[in-house]
């Protein structure tokens, strides 16, 4: 049985391989096709003239065997390409009159790959075994090519320079602050907010203006041969002021950007933040308060504390007055 099956695969072989003429090879319409095919799934819309738009949690293509023999076929399957490890199924059996789908997935960070990048790739696959019959030495094979594109991804690093020393309440103090593009394409920052969780530190955001709507390229830029010196952030810096009265406190701040390109509809984190603790220290009881609150509130009594003193030890004076002159009467009065 095995040697009739080796000669209708050796005969199938032979008649695949031997040259037609035209009107020869013409294929009624009636007439089944014999044989088999590989070909990449596109998405609706798309064509062969488009490279396939990878994306950061899914870098996969689907691509089909279809066999018309009516037997079974056993193909081994080659990936070949320059966008990160191609893998895939090494071995596939397609039955009978079917078009099976298959997946093959890019290995490789995105973020590290600048966005827009076009990389080829190659499907080979070679037919095994026709039936129950392998084929030991000729091998026909089928291949495709195609395109895919690496995503423009957004995200931004946050970095603030930290305060190692302590804060005196009633001072200001000084955050430098670097925005960072870390994503793998040119980028903005849309947005930035300050946050913190004390309760009496102000902080001037106007320096935020400038930092914004900046376009930069992405850091990573910076390990190739086309980086040109182009900056890939921004920085500001940003004046805090610790009232008189704050108390002594770990206070949390936070800033964060937002990306303008993910706000437009592009792919990445829509905001980072950076984060740094500043040690506030209260000032000592009876110090000296700041001239502007000093003169804030309903406070009817003196101003300057000195002068309460004093003004407390006025009467004393007057009081001994009297009684001097009456003790002296009275002495006198004894003696006479």
């Amino acid at each position: 049985m095995q040697r009739a099956w080796v000669g209708v695969i050796l005969c199938v072989i032979a008649m695949i391989g031997l040259p037609q003429n035209p009107a020869s090879a013409q294929v009624p319409e009636t007439q089944a096709p014999v044989g088999w095919d590989i070909g990449i799934v596109y998405a609706d819309g798309a064509s062969e003239e488009d490279p396939i738009m990878l994306e950061e949690d899914d870098r996969s293509i689907k691509f089909w065997i279809r066999n018309d023999f009516l037997v079974d076929i056993e193909v081994d399957l080659d990936y070949d390409g320059n966008l990160g490890q191609p893998n895939g199924e090494q071995l596939v059996i397609v039955s009978s009159g079917s078009n099976d789908t298959f997946t093959l997935e890019f290995d490789y960070d995105p973020w590290n790959v600048e966005g827009g990048f076009v990389g080829n790739f190659r499907i080979r696959g070679s037919m095994t075994a026709l039936g129950p019959v392998q084929i030991p030495t000729y091998n026909p094979y089928e291949e495709v090519e195609g395109e895919v594109m690496n995503p423009n991804l957004h995200r931004w690093d946050v970095l603030i320079n930290h305060i190692e020393h302590t804060i005196s309440a009633g001072t200001e103090f000084n955050l430098k602050i670097h925005f960072w593009n870390m994503g793998n394409t040119p980028d903005a920052i849309a947005s930035i907010t300050v946050e913190d969780d004390c309760p009496v530190l102000s902080v001037d955001e106007s320096p935020l203006q400038d930092a914004t709507n900046q376009v930069v390229v992405p850091y990573l830029r910076t390990w190739t041969n086309e980086y040109n010196g182009e900056g890939f952030g921004v920085s500001t810096t940003l004046v805090f002021d610790a009232s008189s009265t704050h108390p002594t406190r770990l206070c949390e701040i936070e800033v964060t950007a937002r990306s303008s390109g993910v706000a437009n509809g592009g792919l990445g984190d829509s905001s980072n933040k950076g984060e740094t603790v500043v040690n506030v220290e209260a000032r000592p009881v009876g110090a000296q308060v700041d001239q502007d609150e000093a003169d804030v509130g309903d406070n009817d009594g003196p101003q300057n504390q000195d002068q309460v003193t004093r003004d407390n030890f006025l009467g004393f004076p007057s009081l001994f007055t009297p009684l001097a002159i009456a003790s002296a009467a009275w002495f006198q009065s004894r003696r006479n």
